[in-house]
């Protein structure tokens, strides 16, 4: 495959899984994340691989999805460039349609019977995703006033600067 060619999305027809209790299937396969943009970076280097199984209960679905990917990012406190693996798990239940019981669960409607897994997942991984991204969770982030990455050393400047509104604060201090 050239670069400019894009990689198949993968549909899965649940119709037959939707009419036999019991049946299962599992299967593994690489989700191409790496054109996904986040925050100006493209950090999905490498392929998503992920490991699901389907089996079919009571008119549903269960999508079980174990993930594997690395992200590379810059942390987001002092700006150094970052690896991190993540192996999260998903489950979803899948079904056709709703009754008006089932309304307050957490379903996943697929009235063709046609899933959009690389869709799912990719959503899936997105809301997996840390909100800050650390090079390590102690990060002493960038100096206000130089820009001293302060996980290298102390960079001299004056750290307590004091807002003049506040200064007579300070001396009850």
């Amino acid at each position: 495959m050239t670069g400019k060619e894009k990689a198949a999305v993968v549909i899965i027809d649940l119709k037959r899984f939707f009419q036999a209790d019991g049946l299962s299937e599992s299967f593994s396969y690489e989700l191409d994340l790496s054109g996904m943009e986040l925050g100006g970076v493209k950090p999905f280097c490498a392929p998503v691989k992920t490991s699901s199984r389907l089996t079919a209960f009571g008119g549903s679905v269960l999508l079980q999805a174990e993930t594997a990917y690395t992200l590379t990012m810059p942390c987001d406190r002092c700006f150094e460039t970052v690896s991190r693996t993540f192996t999260p798990c998903f489950s979803h239940t899948l079904v056709q349609e709703l009754s008006s019981q089932e309304e307050d669960g957490d379903w996943i409607l697929v009235p063709d019977g046609k899933l959009d897994l690389d869709g799912l997942l990719q959503e899936d991984i997105l809301l997996d995703l840390p909100v800050k991204f650390l090079c390590r969770e102690d990060c002493k982030g960038l100096c206000p006033t130089c820009g001293q990455n302060l996980n290298e050393g102390s960079c001299g400047c004056t750290q307590r600067e004091v807002d003049p509104r506040l200064a007579v604060l300070q001396k009850l201090l």
